[in-house]
C-alpha cells in the first residue's frame, strides 16, 4: 500500500520503519519547522530498530518536508502526533487532500477525528473523505539517538472507529492488514473516552509535582503511581466509565483496558497492576519536568475533552475538574480557555442525540 505517515516523534519513526519493514511504500512526511528531527534520516532514508517489530537497518521509501510530495495520491494518510499537533497537521494537509482521500489517526487520542474533520469541513475538503483513529499508539516506542528506535512493546488491541460511523467496516476492511489488533467501537467518542492517557498521566503528575520539580529524575510509573495515587486514578476512570454508560458505551475499567493492551498484568488494585508491569511501565523514565506530554498534553487536550463531554451528556467529574484546575495552575495557564472543548471538536450546542447522529452520519 502507498502510505504517507506524518510525524516526527517515537511513533512517526516507529510506525515508518514497522510499515516499511511489512512491505508497504512508506512516505514519511514532517513540516519543515521540525527537519531537524530529520536530518540524520533524509540523505539515506534508513530508520535503525531495535527491540520489539522489526530488527537492523529499516529502508524508508521517501523521507520528505515537501507536503504536495507527501499527498501525491497516497492510498492511505497516517497521522502519527500528539493532540496539540491535530489541528496543525489537518491545516498543513487540508488544501491537497482530496474526495477519495482516507486518514487514519494513530492515534486520535480523544477527539483527534473530530478535529481533523472540523478542518477539512472549514476547507470544503471533508466530502468523499473517510476519517479513522485508534485510541492509543500501536506501539511503546522512544527514539534512539537521531535515526533510531527501540519499540519496546506492540499494542495488543486498539480500539478502531472511523468518522463517520457508517463506513466502520469499509475503514476496518482497509486498517485491518496493518493492525489486526484493531477492535471496532460504535464511533470515534468511544475510542476517545478510552484513551488512558487522560486517567493515568496527568493526576500522578500533579500529585508528584514537588518531588518532581526537586529532584528533576522520575519515574512516572514505578515511583509516581503509589497505592494511595492509584486510588485517585481509578476514581478518575470510574468517572470516565460513568461518562460512557450515558452514552452507551461499554464501560471498560482501566485494569481491564491496561490488561488487553499488553502492558500490564490482571489484578485487584491498579496500583498492583502497574508494578507487575516490570518490563514496560516500570523502566520508562520522565516526565523530568513539568514541561511534559503527561501534564500539557493530557491535561488540556484529555481531560478537558472528557469533561465537555460529561457536561453535554449531564455527568458530574468533580475529580477531573480538580486535576484539570490544578494542571493549570502548575503551569499558569487556564486550561479550560486553551483546551480540546465541544466547541474545538464541532459538538457543541448539539443533544445527545444529535451528537449521536453526528458520529454516525457526519454532517448531512
Amino acid at each position: 500500500m502507498k502510505i504517507t505517515v506524518i510525524g516526527c516523534g517515537n511513533g512517526a519513526f516507529a510506525t515508518a520503519a514497522d510499515l516499511s519493514n511489512r512491505g508497504e511504500e512508506v512516505t514519511l512526511f514532517v513540516h519543515q519547522s521540525h527537519k531537524k528531527n530529520f536530518d540524520a534520516i533524509r540523505k539515506n532514508k534508513i530508520i535503525k530498530c531495535k527491540g520489539k517489530g522489526p530488527n537492523g537497518s529499516i529502508k524508508i521509501h521517501e523521507v520528505t518536508h515537501d507536503v504536495e510530495v507527501a499527498m501525491k495520491n497516497p492510498e492511505l494518510i497516517i497521522s502519527v502526533s500528539p493532540s496539540f499537533a491535530h489541528e496543525d497537521i489537518a491545516r498543513t494537509i487540508a488544501p491537497y487532500v482530496k474526495k477519495g482521500d482516507k486518514i487514519f489517526l494513530s492515534p486520535g487520542s480523544t477527539g483527534g477525528a473530530l478535529v481533523f474533520a472540523k478542518v477539512l469541513q472549514e476547507f470544503g475538503k471533508m466530502e468523499g473523505v473517510k476519517l479513522a483513529e485508534v485510541h492509543t499508539l500501536p506501539y511503546t516506542a522512544r527514539r534512539v539517538g537521531e535515526d533510531g528506535v527501540n519499540i519496546s512493546l506492540i499494542t495488543e488491541v486498539m480500539y478502531f472507529a472511523a468518522f463517520p460511523a457508517k463506513y466502520n467496516k469499509e475503514m476496518y476492511d482497509l486498517i485491518y492488514p496493518l493492525y489486526p489488533n484493531i477492535e471496532i467501537m460504535s464511533d470515534v467518542l468511544e475510542t476517545g473516552l478510552n484513551n488512558g492517557n487522560g486517567t493515568t498521566h496527568p493526576a500522578p503528575v500533579v500529585l508528584n509535582a514537588g518531588k518532581i520539580e526537586y529532584y528533576g529524575k522520575h519515574y512516572h510509573y514505578k515511583e509516581g503511581i503509589t497505592p494511595s495515587v492509584g486510588n485517585v486514578v481509578q476514581m478518575i476512570d470510574d468517572e470516565r466509565k460513568k461518562i460512557c454508560k450515558v452514552l452507551g458505551y461499554q464501560e471498560i475499567d482501566i485494569k481491564d483496558r491496561l490488561y488487553k493492551m499488553g502492558y500490564c498484568p490482571r489484578k485487584d488494585t491498579l496500583y498492583d497492576c502497574i508494578q507487575g508491569s516490570k518490563n514496560i511501565f516500570l523502566p520508562l523514565e520522565g516526565p523530568n519536568d513539568l514541561n511534559g506530554r503527561y501534564l500539557v498534553e493530557d491535561g488540556p487536550y484529555t481531560l478537558v475533552c472528557m469533561v465537555s463531554i460529561a457536561k453535554a451528556v449531564g455527568v458530574e467529574t468533580p475529580l477531573m475538574e480538580a486535576i484539570v484546575n490544578l494542571a493549570g495552575a502548575l503551569k499558569g495557564e487556564n486550561y479550560w480557555h486553551i483546551g480540546r472543548t465541544l466547541k474545538k471538536v464541532g459538538l457543541d450546542g448539539m443533544s445527545v442525540e444529535e451528537i449521536k447522529n453526528y458520529l454516525l452520519n457526519g454532517k448531512e
